[in-house]
């Protein structure tokens, strides 16, 4: 029996070296890692993928999701095991596990927020030695977010008071481009408070001049589809664009919105400003 739980502890350590020594970035398990005395323990495969409501592939990033996590249950000691897999990894490995008959869940992770879960597969048998590749998975996620941006012109209380009392600036443009697409064409509802006070179509490549944009007017966008943008909004004096701002937007999926405000910079240097 003390010999029983002496190879038991070992298995136990060897699995711990073993992991701490192959598990690498791609949070799974290398294969080239597993040497001769893995063979008491297996592993498990999976392959994933993402489509949006659409039945659209989409990639990690446009939905902020950064991990896959399994929840392995052992059916024989009534054990659970996490693994932990990069989102960008598809397809990886797990760590070891003990031989045994494992009912498997999945959820799909970005920060502090579950995206999306696959259906259960059950009865998976894990063979010492062995890997065994699960049925591949797809996780669907709601990749659309809203945005609500305003702008101001700090220290100054005002955008479009004359210079003297405020920032002079006479008209804006404002283009946004989304990571890996290019320019995004979305419509910004242009409002203050519940008054609705007109729109803003991005035209990137020709970007149309509105008047001013006062300080406590908001821009939003109700629905668009979810991942990083780049804005870039100019404050004009007259013909010269004397204010600008370069924020990076992070949209959020699962029809969350973000609500941001952007600080306009004043440009030195330029005739007119």
């Amino acid at each position: 029996m003390l010999f029983r739980v002496f190879i038991r502890g070992c298995l136990i350590a060897l699995a711990s070296l073993v992991c701490s020594a192959g598990c690498g970035d791609d949070g799974g398990f290398r294969r080239d890692a597993m040497g001769p005395d893995a063979v008491a323990m297996g592993t498990i495969s999976l392959a994933w993928s993402l489509r949006d409501l659409s039945d659209q592939p989409i990639q990690c990033d446009q939905v902020g999701a950064n991990t896959v996590s399994l929840q392995l249950r052992n059916r024989g000691n009534l054990s659970g095991v996490a693994a932990s897999l990069s989102c960008k990894n598809s397809p990886s490995m797990s760590q070891l596990l003990e031989p045994g008959l494992y009912d498997v869940s999945f959820e799909l992770h970005g920060l502090n927020i579950t995206l999306a879960t696959a259906p259960d597969q059950r009865a998976i048998t894990v063979e010492a030695g062995r890997d065994t590749p699960l049925a591949p998975i797809a996780f669907v996620v709601d990749a659309r977010g809203g945005l609500v941006v305003s702008l101001s012109a700090p220290p100054l209380t005002t955008n479009c008071k004359p210079v003297g009392t405020g920032a002079g600036i006479t008209g804006f443009t404002i283009t946004l481009s989304h990571t890996g697409d290019g320019c995004a064409p979305v419509t910004f509802l242009r409002s203050r408070g519940a008054m609705m006070l007109g729109m803003y179509v991005v035209n990137c490549s020709s970007p149309v001049v509105t008047t001013c944009i006062e300080n406590d007017e908001t821009l939003t966008v109700p629905s668009m589809q979810s991942g990083s943008y780049t804005i870039h909004v100019r404050g004009k004096v007259g013909a010269a664009d004397c204010w600008q701002n370069d924020d990076a937007l992070q949209v959020p999926p699962l029809g969350k919105t973000l609500s941001q405000r952007l600080n306009l910079a004043l440009q030195s240097g330029i005739s007119g400003c």
